[in-house]
């Protein structure tokens, strides 16, 4: 090169870094919005994909067409870059506009079917097309720019772009997830690419007064006169180069989208392991480019090269899947090895990336070769520069040959493990193709080379590339094991167009899972006591029955095992029960589950969609009594999106006016805040809500525009309903009430005291932080401690009741909801009589608490017994005031047989009077009685005591219109009273002081 060529080249590849970088941000942040309005489904994906691989080879097409005639190819690109610069400051203004302009107007013109739909497709291929199309000029315009300063240089000049501009999307792939997003939320992410491109289009502008010195385009190679025979054979030489490019462009991607969902099944469908995964791809394309730049010219036959780079990529390819396959070990590892903290998060996350560079990146890696190579040799046979758009324009399109074909035909067809094997052994074919046929000068040694590796991988890779079912099935990113618990039997495994699904079963119990998450398991038999799952999936199938008066028309979003769409079906009432599934191979792996879901695969009432949900309502004016939503846990990529503000009121317009919303979601996995932000989502759309807690990791939520009437039992003695409601605790009215947690105000105050964001679709907080919840083993507990707290929290400020037992509620059952009002009839019943046999086997401290108090109480306690009695009193007030119905106190802390109280000691006096006061649920004098105890009780008394005499304060206190006590009295005694790690207490006064700080409306 000259040197004035070698002072623009570093400033030329900076921009094409830039350029890239951009660009991948807008194809991950396009996915995100586009989401939103075509939902995530393998079609829209496809679509979203083949929309911005279509524009870019049209883009290239264009410039390879037209280009030619083009002076100043460098500023026609910074013009391009300029306009993309601009079109990206204004994509999410347009977008948010056009999606209120087609769910107000669009949707009720057209009706239900396909006209919808074809909206949706069209109008998002016009958002999101001409960035695209600009976009794919960009390659093009700045290599034949730069072709036309230093035509000499043209494997280092095209290798380097390729390098420099695939360099820039792997980062940008990067920070636009574990950057940009969270900071800026999708609507600055966008925004930042596009302030990106305007830079270097500015830039680009400022160079190309010296990079366009030519005034004509020229011919890299010179161009003699050429016979009529030599024409026609340059014209089937062009022909067969495109064909090729197009074949390894789908092959690549074949491979791309096979190793993401097989890694998905290793590592966790999350946000970010799916970006770990394309940067390793993407940084493979980019130093095969370099490979090529730094050796162009001593590669003198180009197309030998490309022939040995593609039969090299289909030998990788084989080799990634026995790399695959212990996958599965090394996370294991990596589970066992790396603390469960935010730092080790940050390893695993690190150790993902090299597994996935592992697997992906030496097939990749000449996969970057193959572009550059058949672009050189079009243009040493005197091609042009047009060649180079047209390569990359029947590569792109190939792109979206491989996507489409992965997704709709060979993975469902074939599995991913042949899907990859195919593609593979086609990239072989075509090496060997172009080494026979088209190359001039083939070394015999590594041809025979090439020939044995792949005949001698191609059986090891069928045998050792298979991963166990069990593996599969492992769910090892979860558990840290990479085998599934001995015993067990896969009995179902598909991988299905967007997820691989496995059934699995040991002894009587069988779960269903995706990629490895476990969602829905329970007992085959019904004389087994049933899992915890399904209480959960039977009260979500439950509930339309039992709170709406007339539910004809009943949607459920997520198949899962299918038990709630049977449980449903169990009613008469129902006309029709519409089921959304996105993935197909779930609908038919809960087959096995057989009589348990009956129901739902017999009733003709049932009807099946596999769709997004978005995309199922958006297609029609449908509108439901009830609406079931019951997905995948939110880490997993593209759930998160379906617990928004947004989704929330969209579901709301397909309600009814008196409909209901009954809405699933998990507390294991996930953090308080977390959880918080998803519940603000649902209270803003919502007026009112009730909420529900079957297990200690489930809560169902009932939410409506209107008042939610009371529950009624929705099934009739002796019906198969009733008899399935009965075996997980729900034989009657009463038992729903049991595990009826708290109302819209409880959110609100959990809300207000976390301070957490609404969710929202333009900043997905949740997808980006839960995996982090999920790897630290984190729990949402605030709302468990409510419900566990032993003073009645709940039922002074939110008028909470307490079940009764008098009432005919099931006793069965190890959930705190049952249990905890169960053991306090027990520690009742043996303060009163003294025989603690009843609670002495499953709580023996506690029972032994019993008599410690008995035998102190039935005399003034001597000085040396003091805090042994305040320790018994806390710890059998703990399990008997707060789950103690007001008409069962009596004997207990109400005119109690077991204590004397002439003569006791001051405090325990103040004490008795405190808990006495709150048996009673008198405010005021909780109020009084908690104070005074708190001031006689010392430092040196045991802290227990302390925290429940300030909190029986502080509930007297809101429980007498006075919250502002509650403030003072936490500000003031509270300070004898350290809020410590290990207590739920700090918690709960924290609670009480958020429930002060409320607007006056909510009162």
């Amino acid at each position: 090169m000259t040197g004035r060529v070698l002072g623009l080249e570093r400033t030329l590849l900076a921009l094409f870094v830039a350029s890239g970088f951009a660009g991948l941000i807008y194809q991950a942040i396009w996915s995100h919005y586009l989401g939103l309005t075509l939902g995530h489904a393998a079609y829209a994906q496809t679509l979203v994909l083949g929309i911005f691989m279509g524009g870019m080879a049209l883009g290239a097409w264009l410039v390879s067409r037209r280009g030619a005639n083009w002076k100043r190819l460098v500023f026609a690109y910074a013009v391009v870059e300029i306009i993309i610069g601009v079109a990206g400051l204004l994509f999410h203004p347009i977008f948010v506009a056009y999606t209120g302009f087609s769910l107000e107007v669009v949707y009720p013109a057209l009706g239900e079917g396909g006209a919808v739909r074809a909206w949706q497709w069209g109008s998002a291929a016009l958002l999101i097309a001409p960035q695209s199309i600009l976009l794919g000029m960009t390659f093009p315009l700045m290599s034949g720019g730069y072709l036309r300063v230093a035509p000499e240089a043209d494997g280092e000049i095209l290798g380097g772009l390729y390098f420099s501009n695939s360099l820039g999307a792997a980062f940008g792939a990067l920070a636009a997830t574990f950057l940009l997003l969270p900071a800026v939320g999708m609507p600055g992410t966008v925004a930042v690419a596009g302030a990106l491109n305007l830079l270097v289009g500015v830039v680009a502008w400022m160079v190309s007064r010296r990079a366009d010195l030519r005034p004509v385009p020229i011919s890299v190679a010179p161009a003699p006169i050429r016979t009529e025979a030599e024409a026609a054979e340059d014209k089937d030489f062009l022909k067969f180069i495109l064909l090729a490019a197009m074949i390894t462009g789908a092959s690549s991607f074949v491979y791309e989208i096979g190793w993401v969902r097989m890694l998905n099944q290793a590592l966790g469908t999350t946000i970010h392991s799916f970006e770990l995964m394309l940067a390793a791809f993407i940084l493979g394309l980019a130093f095969g480019g370099l490979w090529i730049r730094r050796r162009s010219a001593r590669i003198k036959d180009a197309l030998a090269y490309a022939g040995f780079a593609q039969l090299w990529m289909g030998v990788a390819a084989l080799v990634s899947l026995p790399i695959f396959a212990q996958s599965f070990r090394w996370v294991g590892g990596l589970m066992a090895w790396l603390p469960k903290t935010d730092d080790g998060y940050s390893l695993f996350s690190f150790g993902s990336a090299l597994i996935s560079l592992a697997v992906m990146f030496p097939a990749a890696f000449f996969a970057g070769m193959t572009l550059p190579l058949f672009t050189m040799a079009l243009l040493r046979r005197g091609a042009g520069e047009s060649s180079i758009g047209k390569v990359y324009a029947a590569n792109t399109l190939g792109a979206i040959l491989g996507v489409a074909l992965a997704v709709h035909l060979l993975i469902p067809a074939m599995g991913l493990h042949l899907a990859v094997t195919l593609a593979a052994l086609v990239d072989i074919a075509l090496g060997f193709v172009i080494l026979k046929k088209y190359a001039d000068d083939v070394p015999a040694k590594p041809y025979f080379a090439g020939a044995a590796a792949a005949l001698l991988v191609l059986p090891l890779s069928l045998v050792l590339g298979r991963a166990s079912p069990e593996a599969l099935a492992s769910g090892v990113f979860r558990t840290g094991s990479s085998q599934l618990q001995e015993g067990s039997q896969v009995r179902f495994l598909r991988d299905g167009k967007t997820a691989t699904v496995a059934v699995y079963q040991q002894g009587n119990a069988a779960t269903i899972a995706t990629n490895g998450k476990p969602d829905a398991a329970m007992q085959l038999d019904l004389a087994v006591p049933p899992s915890d799952d399904e209480i959960t999936m039977l009260m979500l199938g439950a509930m339309p029955l039992a709170a709406h008066p007339n539910p004809e028309r009943i949607a459920i979003i997520g198949w899962g095992s299918g038990l709630s769409t049977h449980t449903v079906l169990g009613s008469g009432r129902p006309l029709q029960v519409d089921s959304i599934e996105i993935e197909r191979a779930m609908y038919d792996g809960a087959m096995l589950f057989g009589s348990r879901v009956e129901r739902a695969y017999r009733d003709p009432r049932s009807r099946l969609h596999i769709d997004d949900a978005r995309t199922f309502f958006s297609t029609g004016s449908r509108r439901y009594d009830v609406i079931v939503s019951e997905p995948s846990n939110p880490w997993v990529s593209g759930v998160a999106s379906l617990f928004t503000r947004q989704f929330y009121a969209f579901l709301g317009n397909h309600l009814k006016d008196d409909g209901i919303l009954v809405q699933w979601i998990h507390t294991y996995e996930l953090s308080d805040p977390l959880l918080m932000t998803m519940l603000a989502a649902l209270s803003e759309e919502y007026p009112y809500v009730e909420l529900y807690r079957p297990n200690f990791g489930d809560l169902v939520l009932l939410a409506s525009r209107s008042p939610i009437p009371s529950l009624v039992y929705p099934a009739a003695e002796g019906t198969p309903l009733q008899r399935e409601l009965a075996r997980v605790g729900l034989a009657n009215g009463a038992d729903f009430g049991v595990y009826r947690l708290g109302s819209k105000a409880v959110i609100d105050n959990l809300v207000r005291l976390s301070g957490a964001e609404v969710h929202d679709d333009f900043h997905p907080t949740v997808s980006l932080q839960a995996p982090r919840a999920r790897f630290r083993g984190d729990s949402a507990i605030w709302l468990h401690s409510l419900a566990k707290s032993g003073l009645p929290v709940l039922e002074v400020t939110d008028n909470w009741r307490v079940p009764r037992l008098s009432s005919g509620m099931t006793t069965r059952g190890n959930d705190d909801m049952v249990r905890l009002p169960v053991v306090a009839n027990r520690v009742a019943e043996a303060m009163r009589s003294g025989e603690t046999s009843a609670i002495s086997t499953d709580y023996q401290a506690l029972a032994a608490q019993v008599t410690v108090l008995r035998q102190l109480s039935g005399q003034p306690v001597a000085a040396a017994d003091v805090d042994n009695w305040l320790v018994a009193a806390t710890n059998i007030a703990e399990h008997s005031l707060a789950h103690l119905a007001l008409e069962d106190q009596g004997g207990m802390w109400l005119e109690p047989a077991w204590f004397a109280a002439e003569g006791q000691p001051e405090e325990i006096a103040a004490v008795m009077a405190a808990y006495q006061a709150t048996a009673s649920r008198d405010p005021q004098a909780m109020l009084e009685a908690g104070r005074h105890a708190l001031e006689l009780l010392g430092v040196e008394r045991p802290l227990a005591t302390r925290e429940h005499m300030l909190v029986i304060a502080m509930l007297g206190a809101h429980g007498s219109g006075d919250p502002a006590e509650a403030v003072r009295l936490d500000r003031e005694l509270g300070r004898i009273v350290p809020v410590l790690p290990s207590s739920d207490y700090g918690f709960i006064r924290a609670y009480l002081l958020a429930w002060a700080d409320r607007e006056p409306t909510a009162e």
